[in-house]
């Protein structure tokens, strides 16, 4: 069974009964391999409220309740790690209380976006260039390892629809002139190259 946001981790991001019984239920129902909806890595000010996360202890303990609920059933489980920072809004309480900028590779701004529980449900913002993206792979890291102690049995990286990973390997979204440039990247795929393997060492 492919990814599909639920907005079901009310009322954190922490993952609930509600997630719990919704994959258990396809897994009896005979999905016997599941990517899960995308599952944020990091505190973060998303459209999506009460998508689950995976970067607090509790939210780790409460994954495990996911897994062990598909296991029971016979099943394999991956997470889809999830980074939307260039598509956050600095007013989200979330994005607040993280205490990070909305920050991308540019300072270019996406187009689009709707924060409804924001007042006047304002649009994407023109992020904060980060001064190196390679700092963020240790991010990807802890979650890899979150998701193993989760219980997951893989992860799968979340790289479309405009999220970090995709600003970084598209030209348009990326103007950097160093060696993690849009053009670079996308023809050397020196930042992508590293995400299949980044948890090695750790996991």
């Amino acid at each position: 069974m492919s990814a599909m946001t639920r907005n079901r981790s009310v009322p954190t991001s922490a993952p609930n009964g509600i997630n719990v019984e919704y994959y258990q239920q396809r897994t009896a129902g005979g999905a016997d391999f599941i990517v899960t909806e995308s599952i944020l890595i990091v505190q973060q000010g998303s459209q999506w409220q009460n998508a689950p996360s995976i970067w607090s202890e509790e939210q780790v303990r409460r994954c495990k309740n996911i897994t062990d609920a598909v296991h029971k059933e016979g099943g394999v489980i991956f997470a889809q790690l999830w980074h939307r920072r260039p598509l956050n809004h600095p007013d989200a309480p979330e994005q607040i209380a993280s205490g990070q900028p909305v920050y991308a590779p540019s300072a270019i701004a996406a187009g689009g976006g709707q924060f409804r529980f924001l007042a006047g449900q304002p649009g994407y913002i023109t992020p904060t260039a980060i001064d190196n993206p390679h700092t963020l792979l240790s991010q990807w890291k802890q979650a890899a390892v979150n998701a193993k102690e989760a219980g997951f049995d893989g992860v799968e990286i979340h790289g479309a629809y405009g999220y970090l990973i995709h600003q970084l390997l598209d030209s348009t979204s990326n103007d950097r002139t160093d060696e993690c440039g849009g053009r670079v990247l996308l023809s050397s795929l020196r930042f992508k190259s590293p995400y299949p393997k980044f948890a090695k060492p750790r996991i």
